[in-house]
């Protein structure tokens, strides 16, 4: 049996910045036999993942070295990656991708961004059609692992950019492969290069005979999921070891990309048992959807707990303690604490940046967040308290589910640069 166990899962849970709780390891345990639970919290550990801090860091490295490399007087122009429609009146429009929404919010947020206001034109609306010659555009994405959804965007929009125009590709992270195929048409990407994990040269899993090891872990249960027989006869391009065999173990506060290897997305049902797939992130709605439900449902709980507390004298009356917008306050104060960014809680909510402002506005009329937004030392305390009195009920939730038979995993003290 592992001893010290649950400190280990509670390191992990802790490198996520809490975006893991302890149960959601443990949960995700579950999907494999128990021999290789060592195995995959091997993998886990190696998981790198970007907090909403390392993404506005690596967008300013970006920005900034795209500045340098300017002149003076030459205006840059971003355009986060979407891809284009037809409206009603047959007029081509450029709309959000996937992550468009939440690249605008991290770009906003840099400080050369910030400082370079006039110089860096965000396109946010896509008019590409008045562009001067010799421009500067600038596709924003947040990862790339084959370079082909930024080359699928750029050639929609080419026809409609000056004939002279440089093109960037600026990322957090990229694959090598995104590289060498972006290299062909002329665009520079930039952002954090990354070699698959189970490159023979520079693997995050150390010498050959471990990356081999830990290979055919991933590969195993990888192809109960998505079948390398499916992929070899084009059925799907998901492959044991991630979109187009990318072998990607990267993820985003906002998102996960599906380059990154499927035990760690994949809801699918796995062929060995017709069992589900418990993801540690999921990236299809309906699953974000249920634990969005479950994350409310829990937050009812803690909204009864102020109560039961008398924590709400002052501040919440009895007609408010199941209004929808009392546990959204709860829900942010918790999640504030935890130093969770806004774009991150309105997802975990459901609401949009309009409603949560209103939130926003009610937590400081009710002095529980100040003009900077943050907590204030009351909803820190009443924040704490509620936690302290549902943690013994959590822990007690853990401890019941630690019966690993295994040797204790060896976790460093250094993950991604802290400690």
């Amino acid at each position: 049996m592992i001893r010290d166990f649950q400190e280990i899962i509670n390191i992990i849970s802790d490198r996520f910045n809490n975006s893991l709780s302890q149960l959601d390891i443990i949960n995700w345990l579950e999907n494999f036999e128990k021999i290789d639970w060592s195995k995959a919290l091997t993998v886990l550990n190696s998981f790198e993942y970007y907090s909403i801090m390392d993404i506005i860091k690596e967008y300013e490295n970006g920005i900034k070295f795209i500045i340098d490399e300017s002149t003076s007087d030459e205006n840059i122009y971003l355009i986060p990656v979407g891809n284009l429609r037809k409206k009603e009146d047959q007029k081509e429009v450029y709309y959000f991708g996937k992550s468009g929404v939440a690249m605008v919010y991290y770009l906003k947020k840099t400080p050369s961004f910030n400082r370079n206001i006039k110089k860096l034109i965000l396109l946010e609306d896509g008019n590409l059609d008045e562009l001067p010659e010799n421009v500067k555009i600038v596709m924003v994405d947040d990862f790339s692992g084959t370079g082909g959804t930024i080359l699928e965007f750029y050639k929609e929009i080419k026809d409609r950019l000056p004939e002279k125009h440089t093109v960037i590709a600026l990322t957090i992270a990229f694959m090598e492969k995104a590289e060498d195929v972006l290299n062909e048409f002329n665009i520079k990407i930039i952002g954090i290069k990354r070699r698959p994990i189970f490159s023979e040269r520079g693997s995050v899993f150390g010498y050959e005979p471990k990356m081999k090891a830990i290979r055919d872990f991933c590969f195993k249960y990888g192809n109960n999921l998505y079948p390398l027989e499916n992929y070899k006869k084009n059925i799907t391009k998901h492959h044991p070891l991630g979109f187009l065999n990318t072998q990607a173990l990267i993820g985003f506060e906002h998102s996960i990309p599906n380059n990154t290897i499927p035990i760690i997305w994949a809801d699918s049902k796995n062929k060995s048992n017709r069992a589900t797939w418990n993801p540690l992130f999921p990236r299809r709605g309906n699953l974000v959807i249920k634990r969005s439900k479950e994350f409310k449902q829990n937050q009812s709980y803690w909204v009864s707990i102020a109560y039961k507390l008398g924590l709400n004298n002052g501040l919440l009356n009895e007609q408010e303690k199941y209004q929808t917008q009392t546990i959204q306050l709860i829900s942010i104060l918790q999640l504030k604490r935890k130093q969770k960014s806004d774009l991150l809680i309105s997802q975990m909510l459901g609401i949009n940046l309009i409603e949560y402002n209103s939130i926003i506005k009610i937590g400081k009329e009710k002095k529980l967040l100040d003009n900077n937004e943050e907590p204030t030392e009351q909803a820190i305390d009443i924040i704490e308290q509620i936690r302290k009195k549902t943690k013994f009920k959590q822990n007690n939730q853990i401890i019941n589910q630690l019966k690993i038979e295994e040797d204790i995993v060896y976790v460093p003290k250094i993950f991604r640069g802290s400690s």
